[in-house]
């Protein structure tokens, strides 16, 4: 199926790729090697959402969402507040046990952000492309471990970039902290969108699985 480029889906682009052009500039021009790499990355995976966007159409909020992420996750290591930057930032003391045990940061809010949308996703992907009509405990499962799936290999992603470099991922608490907050992040996102958003686009996504059954 070709997919027209529509307004809302231009609009998503073209702000993501100024961001990214921004922010690769800031990141070379202060030799950040760790967020460069993370640039890199976030590349791959927008590419990676794009092709898999011509199978399955995501709705537009869904890549805006996306799009969002990629903007925290810049701006996470861009700005500076005092002598650490935003990902380090402690947003407020709801559980301090000293060191790197600490509720919460920012970058716990980012990470259950994203893979709370990383679950909506899958579980969007896997309904349209396997045509499943019905939504059940176990497709919202499915979403779920998805979702952390990814994220454990975000993990290991990051021990792999700390092993070569200095940077500011933490340590096992940390991982651990960042790990649960995934998994949270997933169950809350697909309690939400199965019972409140997937509903208001349930006729979009029955459009598409129609279009498919014709096309098979």
């Amino acid at each position: 199926m070709e997919i027209k480029l529509l307004a809302q889906y231009q609009y998503v682009y073209i702000f993501t790729s100024l961001y990214l052009l921004g922010g690769g500039i800031y990141f070379l021009r202060d030799f950040n090697t760790e967020f460069i790499i993370y640039i890199f990355v976030i590349v791959i995976i927008f590419s990676g959402v794009l092709l898999l966007h011509r199978r399955v159409l995501f709705p537009a909020w869904m890549l805006w969402f996306l799009s969002i992420w990629g903007l925290m996750h810049v701006l996470g290591g861009a700005v500076q507040i005092g002598d650490h930057t935003l990902f380090a930032h402690k947003i407020y003391p709801f559980l301090d046990n000293g060191g790197e045990f600490y509720i919460l940061k920012y970058d716990q809010v980012v990470h259950a952000y994203l893979y709370g949308l990383v679950a909506t996703m899958s579980h969007y992907v896997a309904q349209t492309y396997f045509q499943i009509r019905k939504n059940t405990i176990m497709l919202a499962t499915f979403a779920v471990l998805t979702s952390v799936g990814i994220s454990g290999l975000n993990e290991i992603m990051e021990f792999l970039i700390s092993l070569g470099m200095e940077n500011g991922v933490g340590g096992y608490d940390n991982t651990m902290l960042d790990m649960c907050f995934n998994l949270c992040g997933a169950v809350v996102a697909i309690y939400f969108y199965i019972k409140y958003i997937l509903p208001s686009d349930k006729s979009d996504a029955e459009q598409h699985l129609c279009t498919n059954e014709v096309q098979g």
